[in-house]
């Protein structure tokens, strides 16, 4: 999905991945991140937003949660972290790394509010008022000052994911609040939804969904209620370049996570999208059958938002084999196990068991049974060898060498 752009921006990390393939110092099923340019598109998003007085969340499930990628990203002047779920809390205290949101997408599950309110997170977001009482209740029993949450919103006309409802009506807003607001030991300062702004592929650009709208007339009318609204958080395919439409309608946080190596819908569509490819898959052919190489695919998940599109992948053993020698690319259909992808025309091509695979497409690692890997030093002009982080599994616990 993003070879081309990859190959136009980013060599380094090809050649990075294949030699330390070959070498055997990465392995197969492996998401790889170049720290390099992770901070330069971080440093790019966060000036964007700043400009527009937009605050950032780190969105870290896409790279698997590897804490190397989220600190470079942080360093560079994003947020902290927003935890989709609390594998996502648990990764980011594990390692260290600020909490900025829960539970936006996942809420907190029974049993693990009182985890997730001693991450001392900025916000909470509730999808009812049974987890405001669940949070509440964890708040009141750490001590200190109430938790502050965010209503999840929903209106007329929305748009949402399969299995991304719920949340409190945006007509009733006003009075749910001071439902949720009555609760001990929350207090009720903002709202979200998700997603704010989608990708048209007919207009190919990046464009507002009525949910935007339905969030932003929500914190009006409880600003308008005497609520001290603080946070009207609007997440989705967030880039530098689509900031202004979020900024221009009321919202005061976005949560970049693809923007941030360079793999959003955006980046299909326009060639001066600042942000730079920073994450390959890199897997190993296992064997040859007939016309076909199988390639080993437990770290592979692809994120249709774009839907269906022909994949490719590079194939060598030597990095300017591999950019020269493109293989077509099958994998297995939508709910079954991925143990290889089926490297087409393999014969011809002359692909052997052992090659390296290199893929670029937009990722949702922290799905996969794949680890995660930074390296960094690719594009410094004194560079010497490349640094190698460590290997974590998509909990972003290290993974040792196999035994």
């Amino acid at each position: 999905m993003f070879l081309d752009r990859l190959l136009a921006h980013n060599r380094p990390l090809i050649e990075a991945v294949v030699t330390a393939h070959q070498e055997g110092r990465l392995l197969a099923n492996t998401y790889v991140a170049d720290l390099d340019t992770v901070a330069r598109n971080a440093a790019t998003i966060a000036e964007a937003a700043r400009s527009r007085g937009l605050s950032t969340y780190v969105m870290a499930k896409q790279y698997g949660r590897n804490p190397d990628v989220t600190r470079t990203a942080i360093d560079a002047g994003l947020g902290p972290v927003v935890a989709v779920d609390t594998a996502c809390v648990s990764a980011a205290v594990r390692h260290g790394l600020p909490v900025g949101h829960v539970g936006h997408l996942v809420q907190p599950h029974r049993g693990s509010e009182d985890f997730v309110v001693g991450a001392d997170p900025e916000v909470v977001t509730v999808f009812s008022v049974d987890a405001a009482r669940r949070i509440g209740a964890a708040a009141v029993r750490r001590g200190g000052a109430p938790v502050s949450v965010l209503l999840r919103v929903h209106g007329e006309g929305d748009r949402f994911y399969f299995g991304h409802g719920g949340g409190f009506p945006a007509a009733d807003v006003v009075a749910a609040a001071r439902e949720v607001d009555a609760v001990e030991g929350v207090a009720v300062h903002g709202v979200t939804t998700f997603p704010c702004l989608l990708a048209d592929p007919e207009q190919r650009r990046i464009v507002a969904t009525p949910n935007l709208g339905t969030v932003v007339v929500a914190a009006e009318r409880l600003r308008a209620a005497g609520f001290e609204i603080r946070q009207v958080n609007a997440p989705g395919t967030t880039s530098a370049h689509s900031l202004t439409i979020a900024a221009d309608a009321g919202a005061t946080h976005v949560e970049p996570g693809n923007a941030i190596h360079g793999t959003t819908p955006l980046h299909v569509f326009a060639a001066d999208a600042p942000e730079q490819p920073a994450i390959v898959y890199v897997t190993e052919v296992s064997h040859v059958d007939g016309d076909d190489a199988y390639a080993f695919a437990a770290g592979h998940y692809l994120d249709k938002v774009l839907g269906e599109f022909p994949l490719t992948a590079l194939v060598g053993r030597d990095a300017a084999t591999a950019v020269e020698r493109r293989a077509r690319v099958d994998t297995a259909p939508d709910g079954a196990i991925h143990y290889y992808t089926v490297l087409r025309d393999a014969r011809r091509l002359g692909i052997r068991p052992g090659d390296t695979v290199v893929m670029c497409f937009r990722p949702q690692a922290f799905v996969t049974r794949g680890r995660t890997q930074s390296v960094a030093g690719l594009h410094r002009a004194d560079a010497g060898a490349p640094v190698w982080g460590e290997r974590y599994d998509a909990e972003a616990r290290v993974v040792g060498d196999p035994s």
